[in-house]
């Protein structure tokens, strides 16, 4: 093919513009001059109108995920507090319930000795009884409830060293008794070393509950030295309806004005607890319009002169969680704020408007810049075509050939350069740098590569802040998780002294947090009980309400009695309060360990399994009881049953049978039992762990959908 006849682009170029120039010089000229005003004012005008319609889209982005944001803070510091405040009322509350069922069945208990304080103590967490200055300590009925109320000590103790922000905890009576469990032995003796009087009925914290007849939470009140601020809880005692006395306990608050001083919200954000009397207990504030002072510590904040925050103190404390923007001094605030139900306080976050909207700013101020950039490209570029045309008569065809070979390098080059620099924009590198002054479109759109890149980076540092405060929670629900494995027993062998018989258990929580228990221990030298229970739920509803049936049903067993009974008692305990309207499913045995006999108790729970000696693990069917914390009043059959040496048990919840693979296909009991009889002799340990594998085998890479709990027994009997 003869390419001659084919003209180059760049000559193409130059031959149209030399006619071009040449045609339309004069025209342009003209129309260059009576346009260029108006081209002036219509760029302006666009440009305005740009600013203004992306200042009002980026406001109401931000206003939405600040306050969205905002609110889901305030709601989540509101529930870890108040889950701290609803364990510590729970643990008062099981004092109380365990002193009421020594009041109503007194006949079933003996009577232990509760010593006076001793200043040796001083620092150590014991159990000591003072009492008022008007009680005879002589009279026969004032000795026997000491004794009995004694049944108590290893519940305080226990309660306390249980809870890290319990101060001390104790039970006084109408009688004028006070058992305390705390460390402070030595302030409750005199200079003489006689021990001090204590009137319990003139304090807040009695005749407030006993006015309630409920669990009731006093006001804030500072320690005699001012350095640290608590409140006391305290829950009725009754028999049978008459009021005996008090359970109480005091708490630090320390926990809580950490927490609440320490809520990232960034150099201007203000977080606070406000208190159901309306007063602000705790700021982040610290010289701003939050702030603590003695004058403020007592002030209704909603009769503030400021009715817009009056009203919204007001409502915070309603019962509601929200968010809206206040006026305050001037100045507008984002506030959102959520409800901690036990103690009836609110959590309120406050963020300036002018911290929300500081990114917008910059955007409008960033606007502006290209807005006059423009203005300015723009008038140098008429200016530079108004030169151009005057000189084109004499120089047309040199202007034409020098414009051709100016566009060809003004619009390809910068192209390709700006195409190499938006290519590296990948992964971490949001790095745009553009220093060409084209003065043109290209050069107008580097600077917006350029502010883009700069946004996404801001983007990425809220995004990087916001995944901090999800780790943060995150941490503190893996803390929640060890909190919840501590309370199961975890040493095994768990009584290496006994040879006759052995254990192992486990609990793998499908959650961060689970309802699945166990639970062993032994009730005398002679006895030990089995336990096995999976609360209805799962996460931290569930592990709350498995603390306190795993509580009830240990405490009320080593009061003895069969497992019928214990969770009778267990049952009636859980009914009340029980608004949530959870449930557990219990199978309970007690073995007699020198002879194998036992009695169990299912209720609501999957069967047992059991290996006799030389045979495979078999499935123990019966008919059930119904389900723990279903009703009150309902009675729990049980049924006898015999261990001979060299037999085996097997527990489990019903994790393992219901576990489901990708195919939607449950585990069973089948599965269990091929995966216990493939090694039936297996020791303990083993067995969990061939069953364990089984089912881990079974499932893949399904999701685990439910705790999975199991415990074995192995039975020698007496060794000779």
């Amino acid at each position: 093919m003869n390419n001659s006849k084919y003209k180059t682009l760049g000559t193409k170029i130059i031959l149209a513009m030399m006619a071009l120039v040449l045609m339309t010089i004069l025209v342009v000229s003209v129309i260059i001059v009576l346009r260029m005003n108006s081209v002036q004012e219509v760029i302006v005008d666009y440009n305005g109108k740009l600013g203004d319609e992306a200042g009002e889209i980026s406001s109401s982005s931000m206003e939405e995920e600040v306050t969205e944001h905002l609110l889901q803070i305030a709601m989540s510091q509101a529930d870890i507090v108040d889950s701290n405040f609803g364990h510590f009322k729970s643990s008062v509350e099981l004092l109380a319930s365990d002193a009421t069922y020594l009041y109503e069945h007194a006949s079933e208990f003996g009577r232990v000795d509760v010593p006076e304080p001793k200043a040796e103590n001083e620092g150590k967490l014991v159990v000591h009884l003072t009492h008022s200055e008007k009680t005879n300590m002589s009279l026969p009925s004032v000795k026997d409830e000491v004794g009995l109320l004694g049944n108590e000590q290893n519940t305080l103790l226990s309660s306390h060293a249980g809870n890290p922000a319990m101060a001390k905890c104790y039970i006084a009576t109408e009688s004028g008794l006070m058992i305390e469990a705390d460390k402070d032995s030595d302030d409750k003796i005199d200079e003489n070393g006689n021990v001090k009087f204590y009137e319990a009925h003139e304090r807040p914290w009695y005749y407030e509950t006993k006015e309630a007849g409920v669990t009731h939470f006093t006001n804030v009140i500072p320690e005699t030295s001012g350095k640290r601020i608590g409140m006391m809880c305290g829950s009725p005692v009754t028999k049978n309806g008459q009021f005996m006395g008090v359970a109480c306990a005091g708490m630090y608050l320390d926990d809580v004005d950490e927490m609440v001083k320490s809520t990232n919200l960034g150099e201007n954000g203000i977080a606070c607890i406000i208190n159901n009397q309306g007063q602000l207990l705790f700021s982040s504030d610290k010289t701003g319009i939050l702030t603590i002072t003695r004058e403020t510590a007592d002030f209704d904040l909603r009769h503030s002169e400021n009715k817009e925050f009056a009203n919204l103190v007001t409502d915070a404390l309603s019962g509601s969680e929200d968010y809206r923007v206040i006026n305050y001094n001037g100045e507008n605030y984002y506030v959102a704020y959520a409800m901690m139900e036990t103690v009836g306080w609110s959590f309120m976050i406050m963020l300036p408007e002018k911290t929300v909207m500081a990114s917008t700013t910059e955007l409008l101020a960033s606007l502006n810049s290209i807005t006059e950039e423009t203005e300015r490209a723009t008038s140098e570029s008429f200016t530079t075509m108004i030169l151009s045309v005057l000189t084109a008569g004499i120089l047309a065809v040199v202007i034409a050939v020098l414009i051709s070979i100016r566009m060809t390098r003004s619009i390809v080059a910068p192209v390709k350069k700006l195409t190499n620099k938006v290519s590296n924009i990948e992964g971490d590198n949001l790095d745009f740098e553009w220093n060409e002054k084209t003065g043109d479109e290209i050069e107008l759109l580097a600077r917006s590569f350029k502010n883009m890149t700069e946004r996404m980076k801001q983007y990425i540092d809220e995004v990087t802040k916001i995944t901090a405060e999800k780790e943060r929670i995150g941490a503190e629900l893996n803390v929640a998780t060890q909190i919840q494995a501590d309370m199961l027993p975890r040493i095994f062998p768990p009584f290496p002294e006994r040879k006759e018989f052995d254990i192992y258990a486990s609990m793998d929580p499908a959650k961060e947090v689970g309802g699945d228990f166990y639970d062993f221990f032994l009730v005398d030298d002679d006895h030990i009980g089995l336990v096995m229970a999976d609360v209805s739920g799962k996460g931290v509803p569930a592990a709350l309400f498995m603390v306190i049936a795993k509580t009830h049903i240990k405490n009320r067993a080593m009061m003895g009695g069969s497992p019928s009974e214990v969770l009778s008692y267990a049952n009636d305990q859980l009914c009340e309060g029980n608004e949530a309207e959870l449930f557990v499913t219990v199978w309970m045995a007690i073995i007699e360990i020198s002879t194998g006999k036992g009695v169990a108790s299912n209720a609501g729970h999957e069967h047992p399994t059991i290996k006799r000696k030389g045979g495979k693990f078999e499935l123990v069917e019966y008919r059930h009881s119904p389900a723990v914390a279903t009703m009150e009043g309902i009675p729990f059959k049980q049924h006898e049953f015999e261990l001979n040496p060299g037999d085996s048990l097997f527990v489990y919840t019903d994790g393992v049978p219901e576990a489901t693979n990708a195919y939607n296909e449950l585990y069973g009991t089948e599965r269990m039992l091929e995966a216990l009889n493939k090694d039936p002799d297996a020791s303990v340990e083993q067995l969990l762990k061939n069953v364990k594998s089984s089912v881990d085998e079974f499932v893949g890479d399904a999701p685990q959908f439910d705790d999975l709990t199991m415990l074995a027994f192995d039975f020698y009997g007496i060794q000779s």
